[in-house]
């Protein structure tokens, strides 16, 4: 008796990520905001929802380089960050 399956009946269509491509930063544009989420990382012993501030702060850098086109603009909200957005305007006092 084979033990071999036969893999010929389907086949994979790749397609392409959901939001793009994600260049290097080659020009170290956003370089010290990655690091300043790198090193909250090793302090935080890699628990990553301790280190959100620094990741939207990173991602902002890479939406505001559009020369180098780092990445795409898109809403932060959509990014996984509303809360983080609500925060700040609550902080914020309000002008009279």
């Amino acid at each position: 008796m084979s033990t071999a399956m036969n893999f010929s009946n389907k086949s994979f269509t790749p397609r392409p990520p959901d939001k793009g491509a994600f260049p290097l930063d080659h020009f170290g544009e956003c370089s010290a905001f990655k690091e300043r989420f790198m090193e909250c990382l090793r302090q935080s012993g890699y628990e990553s929802a301790a280190c959100r501030q620094s990741a939207m702060a990173y991602l902002e850098c890479r939406m505001d380089r559009r020369v180098a086109q780092l990445m795409a603009n898109e809403p932060l909200e959509k990014l996984g960050f509303k809360d983080l957005l609500n925060e700040k305007s609550e902080e914020k006092p309000e002008k009279s």
